[in-house]
């Protein structure tokens, strides 16, 4: 889903700002968000998403379907930088369901990825992907067969 219920900004903040692995990639976050610019938590009526208003990024996050409906777990900002690309800007994955994690098996930050390919094979012109923070990270993005 684009968004969540704006009562849950609490805990879109610490999942996108506050993520524990945060540290490791600071060097290519700050590169990002100096290329692209800095990633904001934006309301709409009652419900809010991450996005960069100078750019129209836009975002997706997955949720917790069963303890806490609706609780995001993982959220992958995207941008469309040229006619061929749509390039993951920023991804996190709540700390259960990384690697290491209680629900590592889930391979949620991989679900993540395959959902912006999914929705890049819809948009005309897109043939790659590129993941976060890796400057030659690209995924092919197959064509829609004619019967889908």
């Amino acid at each position: 889903m684009s968004s969540v219920d704006a009562s849950l900004w609490k805990d879109v903040e610490a999942l996108f700002y506050f993520h524990p692995r945060q540290p490791s990639l600071i060097d290519s976050i700050k590169a990002c968000v100096e290329e692209f610019g800095a990633p904001e938590i934006l309301r709409d009526g009652n419900r809010i998403h991450i996005g960069i208003p100078k750019n129209g990024a836009q975002c997706l996050f997955a949720c917790h379907r069963e303890r806490r409906p609706g609780f995001p777990i993982g959220v992958v900002l995207y941008l469309r930088t040229s006619a061929e690309v749509l390039h993951i800007l920023h991804l996190a994955v709540h700390p259960m369901y990384e690697q290491g994690g209680q629900h590592a098996k889930t391979d949620l930050a991989l679900q993540l990825v395959n959902q912006v390919r999914h929705l890049a094979r819809r948009i005309s012109g897109v043939r790659r992907v590129q993941l976060p923070y890796r400057r030659g990270g690209f995924l092919s993005v197959p064509r829609l067969g004619a019967a889908h």
